[in-house]
């Protein structure tokens, strides 16, 4: 969990994330992202001790559209109001869930908490994944392989696109290239 707020710029699109520690393992964000349909995403997150997370609530709207989820060991719900040419927000089978790495694909301290939650130090580890998209708050559940390139450096790939990341002596990612960079 970041002891202080951060914020992180977009650098394929206008866009900037900030994230706020809550206390008692709970953290909160806000995203805004610009392009030819701006959205704003909202979420809170409850970790375990170990970082892992334990319950997500996101809710993403732009204009005409909102979308709300909400993913626990309870299972998955979710809601959805106005048009977005998007898939569902969600997942079919909420047991897919069991065991994975939950993530919201667009921001960068959920790859810290998996990290973790991995006990990731060095070496790789490939886990069961699940990625939350924005806007439209599909899941997505595959494996994804969790690789440490030194102790800057994290490469992620598998059943999804492969990318690497900068990150600082606390294991917060920093930078990736053409995506997003940390800012002070």
């Amino acid at each position: 969990m970041p002891a202080e707020p951060r914020v992180w710029q977009r650098t394929d699109t206008v866009g900037t994330e900030l994230v706020i520690p809550d206390g008692d393992n709970r953290v909160s964000g806000t995203a805004v992202v610009s392009g030819p349909k701006p959205y704003a995403t909202r979420w809170q997150v409850w970790l375990s001790d170990d970082h892992a997370v334990r319950a997500l609530e996101v809710v993403c709207e732009g204009h005409g559209w909102r979308r709300e989820l909400r993913l626990s060991s309870d299972g998955c719900r979710t809601q959805a109001t106005g048009d977005l040419d998007a898939p569902e927000p969600g997942l079919a089978d909420p047991s897919r869930l069991a065991g994975a790495v939950i993530r919201l694909a667009a921001s960068p301290v959920f790859l810290s908490w998996a990290m973790r939650a991995l006990q990731l130090e060095s070496g790789e580890k490939t886990a069961p994944t699940a990625l939350v998209l924005t806007p439209s708050l599909t899941v997505v559940v595959g494996e994804s392989r969790y690789q440490r390139l030194g102790d800057h450096r994290l490469r992620v790939s598998g059943d999804e696109p492969a990318a690497t990341y900068d990150l600082d002596g606390d294991g917060m990612v920093t930078y990736q290239p053409g995506r997003l960079r940390g800012v002070r």
